[in-house]
């Protein structure tokens, strides 16, 4: 990007699908604080939902800004261009929320025009980081293990959508860890944590629980579950979703079950928030 572009008229945010969960939000705005000393300009954190039910007590007194609350002030202050970098997977339901709320906002205010980056996986570059991170966080477990290689079965964990684009960019995830692994594991599977019945969503296949079947019924001992998500919540917190499915599929930490590192935590995430902020073009995102 053009240094010119980010001039005083215009504004930086990372943009997230919201959590009801405290420490989620401290850690989405602890990445944009990271990203803000970096950039030596400010870098503001919001989400599309949720976050404002969470209360201002249980977040150092400052409450969670919303993405229209966030669009309104950008108004108010005389900010023009505001550039997003999503903090999503894929092209998912709410990311498609948020691109739809800036673009009536700014036909219906005049305020400023919002230009998104890609999600964190770009079914249209070669940037090879978010593969790097998660590899990353495999080979730490990997190392401290002490297993031989080609034992672990590694499951690339999102939370599942009914956009079958948003799938397909799991699936091109874990195709590129597979890659990067290579021989140190058995495979790379990924799948879903959830899904919505019916057949048209048989994309999302396999469910986690299907995939913890699946590897005992192929004799697999060793699993570790690669976390395709940012930060902590009901999903991918301690006890959260996850954990009691892997649970009721019979697998625990004593059962050989290995859990990577969060995304939002491995610090070359800051590089890919940077790479994505760098490919906004000088136009408006009308998507």
């Amino acid at each position: 990007m053009d240094e010119k572009a980010l001039g005083e008229e215009s504004g930086i945010v990372l943009v997230d699908n919201g959590s009801l969960n405290p420490q989620s939000i401290l850690e989405a705005r602890s990445l944009a604080s990271s990203l803000s000393k970096r950039l030596q300009r400010s870098v503001d954190s919001v989400s599309i939902a949720h976050s404002d039910g969470v209360p201002a007590s249980e977040l150092g007194g400052l409450r969670a800004q919303l993405w229209i609350s966030y669009l309104e002030k950008a108004v108010a202050s005389g900010i023009r261009e505001i550039f997003a970098i999503p903090l999503f997977i894929g092209p998912g339901f709410a990311l498609k929320k948020g691109k739809k709320m800036g673009l009536g906002h700014s036909k219906a205010t005049g305020g400023p025009i919002v230009r998104w980056a890609d999600p964190l996986v770009s079914m249209t570059d070669q940037d090879s980081l978010l593969t790097e991170i998660l590899a990353e966080n495999v080979f730490r477990l990997l190392d401290g293990s002490g297993a031989e290689p080609k034992v672990h079965r590694v499951m690339l964990v999102d939370h599942g959508s009914p956009f079958v684009e948003v799938t397909a960019c799991r699936n091109f995830a874990a195709s590129q860890l597979q890659i990067t692994l290579g021989n140190r594991v058995e495979s790379v599977v990924g799948c879903s944590m959830e899904r919505r019945e019916g057949k048209e969503f048989d994309f999302n296949e396999p469910s986690l629980e299907a995939a913890l079947s699946r590897a005992v019924k192929d004799g697999i001992e060793d699993v570790i579950i690669c976390y395709l998500f940012l930060f902590s919540g009901r999903h991918a917190g301690s006890g959260g979703d996850i954990d009691q499915i892997c649970l009721k599929a019979g697998w625990s930490p004593s059962r050989n079950l290995l859990k990577t590192d969060l995304i939002g935590l491995n610090p070359k995430l800051l590089d890919l928030l940077e790479i994505r902020l760098n490919s906004i073009q000088p136009k408006p995102e009308f998507q």
